[in-house]
């Protein structure tokens, strides 16, 4: 339906979303020891105040749940469609033939810690989300980007924010070679 737009669209972002997932994979969002209003550790804030802000650049409304998560909402729609994608890491190990927190994009392909799980499937949802927006939002429902900070050591954080805050109706999170 939106085929010529969508390719547009991509043609004419695609240095800024990989200039975005860049910004991410510089930060090491390993999950480290709580410290008071850090769940997570340093990095795992880090990257999430830097994801929110982005979302905040590009017009969305945004809510922080304690470090725990944070969402970018389309608009408020009565129907919603959340979208999950994750900002830690596990650690870079051995292996590497580049810095994993200096992501560089070597022969058509982006190289870095988090780059395929879960940072840049988190920026091409928060492009997708912005497509929309700059169309008009011409979807039924709303539509709610997820940014979490520990999928890779037990899902607390998303325990954390269904305990304390609305359960979301359908969810689906585009991890590693889903996108």
């Amino acid at each position: 339906m939106y085929r010529k737009e969508i390719e547009g669209f991509i043609d004419s972002h695609r240095q800024e979303m990989i200039e975005d997932i860049c910004k991410l994979c510089r930060i090491n969002s390993e999950k480290m020891p709580y410290t008071e209003g850090k769940p997570y550790g340093e990095g795992a804030f880090d990257a999430l105040h830097a994801a929110l802000a982005m979302m905040e650049e590009y017009g969305f409304s945004i809510t922080n749940y304690d470090n725990y998560v944070g969402t970018a909402d389309l608009n408020d729609k009565e129907r919603q469609l959340d979208i999950l994608a994750h900002l830690d890491v596990v650690p870079a190990g051995n292996g590497w033939n580049t810095d994993p927190y200096d992501m560089v994009v070597k022969d058509g392909y982006l190289m870095g810690r988090g780059v395929v799980d879960n940072k840049g499937p988190l920026i091409l949802t928060y492009y997708m989300g912005k497509f929309f927006k700059d169309l008009g939002n011409p979807l039924p429902y709303s539509l709610r980007m997820m940014a979490g900070c520990d999928e890779e050591s037990g899902m607390e954080d998303v325990e954390y924010y269904i305990r304390h805050y609305e359960e979301p109706v359908f969810l689906f999170t585009p991890d590693s070679e889903f996108p």
